[in-house]
């Protein structure tokens, strides 16, 4: 791979990208490899999520699987907890090939263009887990992910992640009814689909970085946020926003994607073994996500934090119908089909 610099903003310091990746890893000590046999190649991976959090396992098995597969000849080095930046940051990185691979998700893709994944972030789009994965792995939730070469520019999507449905928490009052949610200042990603649709919710949107939401939280600046299970416990967001609704607003596929730069550099055998290492990582996470929610529910109530269930779903899958005219349009014979899978 021909060398790459370009420069990367972390906490005090500046240091430089080469061939997407970070000169001085194991002196920033987040290098987990021991020295081995030297690789052909290293890569970038950076994930918003922290250590032991099912999108950076499933980093993590995606290393490995490249790694087995590739007999040492290929490293992934992972960067969790927003190392690398959040979602645009990331996106950006890729495009310009000082970043090589990157968990992204359909509502921030639909900042980098027109993507047809996009339209799998419209809220309530999927009716449960099983929905969600019959379309991500039919011919239809193939040609989604080719599409993100085509539209999103510069990145390439090569298997998908579930990380579970979206919902809302809150700071000082729980939230059942669309009635609760009025006037609420909700963190969300940047994403137009996402602010809109909390705003048709009856909540005003304010776009935090996701590493600022638990000080943003504690503080008050902000009075909710959304995530799945998993990532609000992890993120121990639930100390400071104790209430959590399970709306389900959004269940918006992750994506593993791959700089176009860095693809175009690799070799027939290195793409095959990126291709594969990705398959055999949806697969793992497909079988474990469940069981991350499953646990990340039991922690949480052992905490204290109140699971709610909504009182009313139809006013609220009601409320988001200007979003689906709004986003949708371009999109409306994918919808229907997405909505007719069973």
């Amino acid at each position: 791979m021909a060398a790459i610099l370009s420069p990367v903003f972390l906490p005090g310091m500046m240091v430089l990208l080469v061939s997407g990746c970070l000169i001085g890893c194991d002196a920033l000590g987040i290098s987990k490899r021991e020295n081995k046999t030297e690789p052909d190649l290293v890569l970038c991976y950076g994930e918003v999520n922290p250590e032991g959090h099912i999108m950076t396992d499933s980093a993590k098995f995606f290393a490995d699987e490249v790694e087995r597969l590739s007999e040492g000849r290929i490293v992934v080095e992972i960067y969790p907890s927003g190392q690398m930046g959040d979602d645009q940051q990331c996106y950006r990185a890729m495009q310009m090939g000082s970043l090589d691979l990157y968990r992204g998700n359909s509502a921030s893709l639909a900042e980098c263009g027109s993507p047809m994944i996009s339209a799998l972030a419209l809220p309530y789009i999927f009716r449960d887990r099983e929905h969600f994965w019959k379309v991500c792995e039919s011919e239809l939730g193939q040609k989604i992910l080719d599409d993100i070469e085509v539209s999103a520019k510069g990145m390439k999507g090569i298997a998908y992640l579930d990380e579970g449905a979206r919902n809302f928490f809150t700071r000082e009052r729980p939230v059942t009814r669309i009635e609760d949610m009025k006037n609420l200042k909700i963190r969300m990603q940047l994403s137009g689909l996402m602010e809109d649709t909390v705003a048709a919710l009856g909540a005003k949107a304010v776009p935090i970085a996701y590493v600022e939401l638990y000080t943003a939280l504690q503080s008050g600046s902000v009075d909710g946020a959304e995530n799945p299970p998993v990532s609000y416990f992890y993120n121990r967001f639930y100390e400071v926003a104790p209430y959590y609704v399970k709306d389900g607003h959004t269940y918006a596929p992750g994506v593993i994607l791959i700089s176009e730069i860095t693809w175009d550099t690799l070799n027939e055998e290195q793409k095959q073994t990126i291709l594969e290492a990705a398959q055999l990582t949806q697969a793992y996470n497909r079988a474990e996500i469940e069981r991350a929610d499953r646990q990340a529910y039991q922690a949480l109530e052992k905490a204290g934090v109140k699971i709610l269930e909504l009182e009313d779903p139809e006013a609220w899958s009601a409320a988001v119908e200007p979003v689906y005219q709004k986003y949708g349009a371009q999109f409306l014979d994918l919808i229907e089909q997405v909505q007719k899978m069973r």
